[in-house]
């Protein structure tokens, strides 16, 4: 008798805590699929680093940064930019205290995107500590974005997971907060510095031009 009685509150309770979980899975997909969509917006934006690829050289950049070209001018294929934070010791300039490397991959196959590469690199001189961070999309134009690989190296070992291997359960979207906090922050930080190296090729080939026309002016001189 007492059985029958606490089966109706028991269903009750599983029914209702269901109901919650199916509710939070489904705000937790709406979510990602728009994480995910503004994400593939970055990387069709992306693309536009590809006109640095004709630049035989380029003649300025932001501070504490720099481009590796993957390929031989006119052929290349990709570009890799990178951009550094160093810190000193307060009392001492010279003395480093701690390094941050960050740079991203770009590589293309014609005119289209087709390998994305993230990497930061830490190091803490005071402790001698050393960490590396790699995020690789092999397909970064599909839709499927979870299939990224994470690369991680430290002075604990080395270890590589999917980023499906990241949960997004109600407490904690660990999926869903990474790409939201740290994956799209760092292309958009990229993105905004791929803007500036094209403005500031411009502006230099702008500013020749004019040394050029103010070159012939003065040659009339005589």
């Amino acid at each position: 008798m007492k059985l029958r009685r606490l089966l109706p509150p028991l269903l009750s309770s599983i029914i209702l805590f269901s109901a919650v979980s199916v509710h939070s899975q489904t705000a937790h997909e709406t979510r990602e699929k728009l994480l995910d969509k503004e994400i593939l917006s970055i990387y069709k934006d992306l693309v536009r680093a590809r006109e640095l690829l004709s630049y035989q050289t380029l003649d300025t950049l932001p501070a504490n940064t720099t481009i590796q070209f993957i390929g031989n001018y006119p052929n290349r294929t990709g570009l890799r930019i990178r951009k550094f934070n160093i810190e000193t010791e307060p009392n001492s300039k010279s003395k480093l205290k701690r390094s941050e490397e960050k740079s991203l991959l770009l590589e293309f196959n014609g005119s289209v995107l087709s390998k994305v590469e993230v990497s930061v690199i830490e190091e803490d001189v005071q402790i001698e500590q050393k960490s590396k961070t790699i995020i690789l999309d092999n397909t970064p134009l599909d839709e499927v974005l979870n299939d990224m690989e994470i690369l991680f190296s430290g002075i604990e070992g080395s270890s590589k997971i999917n980023l499906s291997d990241l949960k997004n359960e109600d407490i904690k979207p660990e999926r869903n907060n990474f790409k939201k906090d740290f994956y799209i922050k760092f292309l958009l930080d990229f993105h905004s510095q791929i803007s500036s190296i094209l403005a500031l090729q411009k502006n230099q080939g702008i500013k020749g031009q004019k040394n050029m026309m103010k070159q012939l002016n003065q040659s009339l001189r005589y």
